[in-house]
């Protein structure tokens, strides 16, 4: 993956940091404006699975995550895309990634936000990074 689109996708995390920073003052129209400026592979869960729903969550008073636990999340579940974001067909790159995915999981406590983050945007756009590849080089 070159450095732009890692670019971007570095670019999605942080915003949904900070929509999750000031998750109080956020409003549907904010996901909506990241829905627009985030179009890249399934990073719009980013904002409709993990961070929406979430935010949702916490003003119906459920209990929110520490802030730094919310940044921790984001920035390591960044670090394991970034790690594992030019996918391949071998055992071990890919039970590399599931376990980060476990441990990060586990770390975090396993919450619907976590999961979320982990299986619906992270995996799930590795998978689709590897189809497309497989795509392009196989036809």
């Amino acid at each position: 993956m070159s450095e732009e689109q890692l670019k971007r996708y570095w670019q999605a995390y942080t915003d949904a940091w900070m929509l999750m920073k000031n998750c109080k003052k956020v409003t549907k129209k904010h996901i909506e404006e990241m829905l627009w400026k985030h179009d890249i592979g399934v990073m719009r869960r980013l904002f409709c699975l993990a961070v929406w729903q979430e935010i949702k969550r916490v003003k119906a008073g459920g209990e929110p995550l520490l802030e730094k636990d919310y940044q921790r999340a984001f920035t390591y579940t960044w670090k394991l895309f970034k790690q594992y974001s030019d996918p391949n067909d071998s055992d071990e790159y890919w039970d590399g990634l599931i376990d980060g995915i476990k441990d990060l999981g586990k770390e975090f406590g396993e919450s619907q936000f976590i999961k979320n983050l982990l299986i619906h945007v992270l995996l799930e756009e590795i998978e689709r990074i590897y189809r497309e590849k497989k795509l392009i080089l196989y036809g």
